[in-house]
C-alpha cells in the first residue's frame, strides 16, 4: 500500500484542469481575453489595437499569423533590455531552442508564462499520483534542460536559462519534488558525452527504490543503458553495498538486461513515444516490460499544447494553459472545439511570454473530442524537419550548415536520419565529386557546423546523437527517390535536401 503524502496543490492543480476540460470553449475565450487586455499597452498590442478588439473574430481579423522570424526584431529588442515590447510585464529569463536558419532562437518567458507551463505539468504529475501513486512513492530521475548547458545572460542582461528545472513545477511542488529527486551536481558539470552517460548511469543504479524516470527523448534513456552494459565494471565498484552490488551484477549479466531485478520500485517512464520516437519507445517497453511507458504529451519551449491525462487513450490539449488555434492542410484554421477528428492540424498559439498566434510548425492528429476538448498526437513537423531527439533540424538549416562546410555541398549531397541504438546521421555524398576519404571530411566538418543548433550541439555531448558519418553513393539522386512512394517519385520534381530517415539492416535498437 502506497502512504506517499502528496503536495495539496495536486488535488488543486488537478480539479481546476477538470474543470477547465468540462467548460474549455469558457475557458479559452477567457485566455483569450485576459491577453489581450494584459498587453493592450504593450508595443505590439498598440500596433495590432489589443484594445479594440472585442471577440476572435476581431482577434483573427487584426493579428496575422506569425512566425518565430515576423518576430525576431522584438525579441532582439527584448534582448537587449527594452521593456514592454511584447508584453506590459516583465521578461525574467529567456530559454534557447533550435532555429530554422540561424540555428538558435532565444524565447522570452514572463512569470505569467511560466504559471502557465504549471497549470498544465502540475495536472499531469497529480493525475499520474492519483491513478499511478506508486510511480511517485520512490525515487525520482528527471531530465527536462540539456545536461551541464553553462547559464548565459543577453546583452540587456537578462538570463538564458532557467537554472533549476524543478522551478517549472512551483514552489511547493519543488521542494517536494527536491527531497526525492536524483540529482548529482556533476551531472550538470560534465561536457564529454561518455562521462555524462557514466554520471547518470551511477546516479540510476544507486537507487534500488527508483519508482519513477522522465526523459524526453527515449533515445536519451536506451544510451544510459548502454552505458549500464558497457561500463558494468566502473559501476559496480562505485556501488558500497556489497548485496546490491551481487544483484547488480547479476541483472547486467542478462540478455537483454534483467530491468526488474536492477529497479524492483520502477513503476513509469515518461517518454515521447509518437513520431520518430516510436521505434525507441518500442524498445524501451521491451526492456521494461514490467514498467507503464507513458507517452509524453506536446511541450515545446515556446508553449505547453497537451498533456497525458487519465480518461483519454491520446494526450489531451492544455486547454488551461495558452489559447490555441489549428490550421488545416487547406489553410483554413479553426478553434478546438471545432476540429474534425481523424485530420490533421498545424497548431497556432498565443502565450503570455508574447508570441500571438504563433504559427509552432507542429502537426497533430485529431483522434477524437472528449467534450470538445481535442486529444492530439503529434505526427511531426509541417516544415520540412528532422527530429531524432528534439534537434530539430529544418532544410533551411542544413542548408546554411553545408554552406559553411562548401559552398558547392548542397548540391552533393544529402542529409539523412539514421534510426540507430543511438541514432545519428549520415551524409549521402556523390560518390563522382566525393570519394569516401574527403566524404568523411566533409562529414566531420558539418557534424560541427550543425552543432550551431543548441539541441543538436547537446544530443552530441551526451551521446543521444551519435556522430555524423559519410556515405558515397555511385547515383545519389536515384537512392533518394527510391525512397518515396511510386506516386510521390512520379510527383517529385526536386529531391529534398533532407531525406526521409531509415533503419539500416544491422541496425539494432
Amino acid at each position: 500500500m502506497n502512504n506517499t503524502r502528496f503536495p495539496p496543490v495536486f488535488t488543486t492543480a488537478r480539479q481546476s484542469f477538470q474543470a477547465a476540460l468540462a467548460d474549455a470553449r469558457s475557458t479559452q475565450e477567457r485566455i483569450l481575453h485576459d491577453l489581450l487586455h494584459s498587453n493592450a499597452a504593450s508595443a505590439f498590442g498598440r500596433r495590432y489595437g489589443f484594445e479594440r478588439i472585442h471577440s476572435y473574430a476581431d482577434f483573427a481579423a487584426r493579428v496575422p499569423v506569425h512566425t518565430y522570424a515576423d518576430y525576431q526584431a522584438d525579441i532582439e529588442a527584448l534582448a537587449a533590455g527594452t521593456p514592454g515590447v511584447l508584453t506590459t510585464e516583465a521578461v525574467t529569463l529567456f530559454e534557447e531552442t533550435g532555429g530554422s536558419s540561424g540555428g538558435a532562437k532565444l524565447i522570452p518567458y514572463t512569470p505569467s508564462l511560466l504559471a502557465a507551463f504549471r497549470r498544465a505539468v502540475l495536472p499531469w504529475l497529480a493525475d499520474l499520483a492519483q491513478f499511478r501513486p506508486q510511480a511517485l512513492a520512490g525515487r525520482l530521475f528527471f531530465i527536462i534542460s540539456p545536461a551541464g548547458r553553462s547559464r548565459s545572460h543577453t546583452a540587456g542582461g537578462i538570463a538564458i536559462g532557467n537554472g533549476d528545472d524543478l522551478a517549472y513545477f512551483g514552489a511547493d511542488t519543488a521542494a517536494w519534488l527536491a527531497e526525492r529527486t536524483l540529482f548529482q551536481p556533476e551531472l550538470m558539470q560534465q561536457q564529454s558525452a561518455e562521462r555524462w552517460q557514466w554520471h547518470s548511469a551511477r546516479v540510476l543504479l544507486s537507487a534500488p527504490d527508483l519508482s519513477f524516470i522522465s526523459v524526453w527523448s527515449p533515445t536519451l534513456l536506451l544510451t544510459i543503458l548502454n552505458t549500464l552494459q558497457q561500463q558494468a565494471d566502473s559501476l559496480l565498484a562505485t556501488l558500497p553495498d556489497p548485496a546490491r552490488r551481487r544483484h547488480v551484477a547479476q541483472a547486467l549479466a542478462c540478455t537483454p538486461m534483467d530491468t526488474r531485478t536492477l529497479w524492483p520500485q520502477l513503476d513509469t517512464v515518461s517518454a515521447w513515444d509518437s513520431h520518430t520516437a516510436a521505434a525507441p519507445a518500442a524498445a524501451l517497453r521491451a526492456l521494461f516490460p514490467h514498467v507503464h511507458l507513458q507517452g509524453k504529451g506536446l511541450l515545446a519551449t515556446e508553449a505547453v499544447s497537451s498533456i497525458p491525462f487519465s480518461g483519454s487513450p491520446w494526450p489531451l490539449l492544455a486547454v488551461d494553459s495558452h489559447f490555441y488555434e489549428f490550421a488545416d492542410e487547406v489553410g483554413g484554421i479553426h478553434l478546438p472545439h471545432s476540429l474534425d477528428s481523424g485530420a490533421r492540424y498545424r497548431v497556432i498559439v498565443s502565450t503570455q511570454g508574447g508570441l500571438y498566434r504563433y504559427d509552432s510548425g507542429d502537426c497533430v492528429h485529431i483522434h477524437g473530442l472528449l467534450g470538445g476538448v481535442p486529444q492530439m498526437e503529434f505526427v511531426g513537423r509541417n516544415s520540412l524537419t528532422s527530429d531524432l531527439c528534439g534537434e530539430k533540424l529544418t532544410e533551411a538549416f542544413v542548408q546554411a550548415a553545408m554552406r559553411q562546410v562548401d559552398a558547392a555541398l548542397p548540391q552533393q549531397a544529402l542529409l539523412q536520419a539514421v534510426m540507430d541504438n543511438p541514432p545519428y546521421y549520415r551524409l549521402c555524398v556523390d560518390a563522382a565529386v566525393a570519394p569516401p576519404e574527403r566524404a568523411q571530411q566533409l562529414a566531420a566538418a558539418l557534424d560541427h557546423a550543425l552543432g550551431a543548433n543548441p539541441q543538436y550541439a547537446h544530443a552530441r555531448r551526451i551521446g543521444q546523437l551519435g556522430a555524423l558519418q559519410a556515405a558515397a553513393m555511385d547515383d545519389l539522386q536515384t537512392y533518394a527517390a527510391g525512397l518515396h512512394r511510386a506516386e510521390q517519385r512520379l510527383a517529385t520534381r526536386k529531391v529534398s535536401l533532407l531525406l526521409p530517415p531509415c533503419v539500416l539492416p544491422d541496425a539494432q535498437l
